[in-house]
């Protein structure tokens, strides 16, 4: 018996001390925080410019989206994830962009996993402080090019440690430019990456000089040049640009957008490790990683300025407290704990996965928010062939270009200063706010039509005074959207209805619901469902139903259902 007791720890030591089995549970555990969900409007943009570049056949886009921009040059810095998410969206089908997603969460911090291991020296403290990382991420890890500079930086950090030779920078930078302005993160800390703080000699001065000036120099190579180098700091220097009151811009502490719970917890982590790594025993063991200082130092300092940046500052603050950590790790014997506090973790990373679908269709509906896009509006649209000058909802521009392709076009959209010019942004606001003089700015903008949500920027009132002007007239109203055009725009007449769907079968739902037919908005929503069970608005439709007929069990037993399909805070 005791013989087999020993053989058993020896195999469990065994399994914790192995590498291998510390980055499938982080794996495990950095997927489970892949479903934030979100209502990522950008998406769409981003997907139909994939497509707009390979139909023009050419980087150097003239815009054809809108009508406040038409023929304005188009600086699309993101142009290669554009054509990386339409060829995806082509090979694999557009629900299987989630794919795509998980792999870059995964990847990132895997190799910010391995980082870490040479860092502290320690496998467990690797993996909590990468999954420390990517938790006080998570609420911002949207389907967006923006998770190609998470990885881009763990990639730049991991060259630095490896002393790699100048050709592998600058190849990451000449990709990393194209992908996502994040490359000009990149280039800010580059220079305290690579400062010889050891042996600090003018040869290993030069040559730390001569990489970052390799590396900007490679970053000219865009379709727009040195006009994307400078766009990224214009941006964030201009204090006063309307576009950084978008909310994801705004600081952590001003109300509204993207929050991170664990991020006020954080930021007194770093002056404590600070303090700690001064004790000179601490100094003696592990010298200070002034570097990874560096990084954390200035990645708070971009957080408290814009929430959009508090992923690099969980990235850097992990690379700083590496060293600590595995240290008092090694001096407390937790190497003994490996392989129980292993298998914890990857029972939790299990646990956290459990409820959640690894199948597409469901992790594309809940994390991209598709059910807030106006489907059925849009179906009916293209089934009258309507298209013209549209003053559009901000968050639909996009979907409606991938949809359209041109032929509805929009007043603004998520392209954002890449396109439109401050005083675009600002008008569209006042429309937003309904504040006065907005119908002004939508009539003298050039618009034919109106198409904005009933249930957002006060869709109804908007469309009142719009009809009562005498000047607009009422086309359709679905149930999540309007649709209004001038008088003289001459439409089809009478108005063909979109195609038999599953989205014109929750329309008849919710309309039904809407007008108090409870039986037959439930009949309508148990038809969704069966078709798409995990549709959230058929979901929702159908729980409502039957709770007003009365029916508490049998709402109950359909949120249940919903809920095992995608278990979203978005379900009643």
């Amino acid at each position: 018996m005791k013989t087999e007791k020993l053989m058993l720890r020896q195999r469990l030591w065994s399994i914790g001390s192995a590498a291998w089995p510390w980055y499938v549970v982080g794996a495990v555990l950095f997927l489970s925080f892949g479903y934030t969900e979100m209502a990522g409007s950008d998406l769409w943009w981003h997907v139909a410019g994939g497509r707009e570049i390979l139909q023009q056949g050419t980087l150097w886009l003239q815009d054809d989206w809108s009508y406040s921009a038409e023929g304005q040059r188009w600086r699309n810095h993101e142009w290669l994830s554009d054509v990386i998410f339409y060829a995806w969206q082509q090979l694999f089908g557009l629900q299987s962009l989630v794919y795509w997603k998980w792999l870059v969460v995964v990847a990132s911090y895997g190799l910010l996993q391995g980082l870490l291991v040479r860092l502290a020296g320690d496998h467990l403290a690797a993996l909590l402080l990468s999954a420390m990382a990517l938790m006080v991420a998570a609420p911002f890890i949207d389907l967006r090019p923006h998770l190609y500079s998470l990885l881009g930086v763990v990639l730049l950090c991991h060259l630095q440690q490896r002393e790699a030779p100048f050709w592998q920078f600058a190849l990451l930078f000449v990709v990393w430019v194209n992908l996502h302005g994040g490359f000009i993160f990149g280039l800010l800390i580059l220079p305290a990456l690579l400062f010889p703080y050891r042996h600090c000699s003018r040869l290993a001065l030069r040559r730390a000089v001569l990489v970052v000036l390799g590396c900007v120099a490679v970053t000219l190579l865009n379709p727009d040049g040195v006009k994307v180098v400078l766009m990224p700091l214009t941006y964030a220097l201009q204090a006063d640009s309307p576009f950084r009151q978008i909310a994801e811009w705004l600081p952590p502490w001003t109300p509204g957008g993207i929050r991170s719970p664990l991020f006020v917890w954080l930021v007194p982590v770093l002056p404590l490790a600070l303090l700690v790594s001064c004790v000179p025993a601490v100094r003696r063991a592990r010298p200070l990683p002034w570097w990874a200082l560096a990084m954390s130092i200035l990645t708070l300092a971009m957080a408290l300025t814009s929430r959009r940046f508090i992923p690099l500052f969980g990235i850097s603050l992990a690379l700083f407290v590496a060293p600590l950590l595995g240290l008092a790790m090694r001096r407390a014997g937790a190497a003994r704990w490996h392989a129980p506090l292993l298998l914890a973790l990857l029972l939790l990373g299990l646990a956290r996965l459990w409820s959640y679908p690894l199948r597409a269709a469901p992790a594309f509906h809940y994390l991209t928010a598709e059910y807030t896009y106006p489907r059925y509006m849009v179906d009916m649209m293209q089934a009258n062939t309507l298209q013209g000058r549209v003053f559009a909802y901000y968050n639909w521009g996009g979907y409606l270009h991938w949809r359209s392709d041109g032929n509805l076009r929009v007043y603004i959209d998520g392209r954002a200063n890449t396109v439109f010019d401050d005083t675009t942004y600002l008008n569209y606001v006042r429309v937003l706010q309904g504040a006065p003089g907005w119908l002004d700015i939508v009539e003298n903008s050039g618009a034919e039509m109106f198409l904005w949500p009933l249930n957002r920027g006060s869709g109804l009132d908007k469309a009142s005074a719009m009809i009562n002007s005498g000047r607009w007239r009422l086309v359709y109203r679905s149930a999540r959207a309007l649709l209004l055009a001038r008088v003289e725009k001459e439409l089809p007449q009478p108005l063909m209805p979109g195609p038999e769907s599953v989205y014109r079968e929750l329309e008849r739902a919710q309309l039904a619901y809407a007008r108090g037919h409870y039986d037959a908005a439930a009949a309508a929503a148990a038809s969704v469902l069966q078709q798409v069970p995990f549709q959230r608005d058929g979901c929702n439709v159908k729980i409502a139903a039957l709770q007003s007929l009365g029916d508490g069990a049998g709402a109950a037993e359909a949120r249940l259902r919903c809920r095992r399909q995608f278990p979203s805070a978005y379900l009643r």
